[in-house]
């Protein structure tokens, strides 16, 4: 992965977050700007929702360092559940949420 500079994107983001006191409140015509800098791009529906501790536990089932029955157990969701996430980690479509 390479790395990038965001100073541009998070100097944007500041800026509207200062001018509307938060995210959620600037209007979608400002937003709707933002995600045609480069970089930036709305997360589309086929994105999966994945906490970094089941990133970790699917990444350990991707090495074959842990078995797909004993990750399913700790995470408490089912091996389609898990293989969901493990096609959506192949494909790089996934974001990682807070816990």
């Amino acid at each position: 992965m390479t790395s990038k500079n965001w100073a541009k994107e998070l100097e944007v983001i500041h800026k509207l977050e200062a001018r509307y006191g938060s995210m959620d409140n600037v209007p979608e015509s400002k937003l709707a700007n933002l995600h045609k800098m480069p970089g930036i791009k709305t997360v589309s529906g086929d994105y999966m929702e994945i906490t970094r501790t089941q990133y970790n536990a699917i990444k350990l089932v991707m090495e074959g360092k842990q078995s797909k029955t004993r990750t399913s157990g700790v995470l408490n969701h089912s091996n389609s559940w898990i293989d969901r996430r493990i096609r959506a980690i192949d494909e790089n479509k996934y974001y990682i949420t807070e816990e």
